[in-house]
């Protein structure tokens, strides 16, 4: 549920930044550009917000160990 919330919320973003961008009169192929970007960045962070399971390093039950030094 999560990632659907954090793409949908990418969308919104990027439909809004490319609107304001054609608004202001940047030339298309650079919204474009700036579009696939914002994308591209939604999508990565969609995927690392996954469930907490879903990660190679957390299923194999590897733990890190922190020493406290005094």
């Amino acid at each position: 549920m999560r990632i659907i919330l954090y793409i949908l919320g990418s969308l919104i973003l990027l439909g809004a930044l490319c609107y304001a961008a054609t608004l202001i009169g940047i030339p298309p192929v650079w919204v474009g550009v700036i579009g696939a970007v914002i994308l591209a960045l939604g999508i990565m962070g969609a995927a690392r917000t996954g469930s907490p399971g879903s990660g190679t390093s957390s299923s194999e039950g590897t733990s890190t160990v922190i020493n406290k030094v005094e």
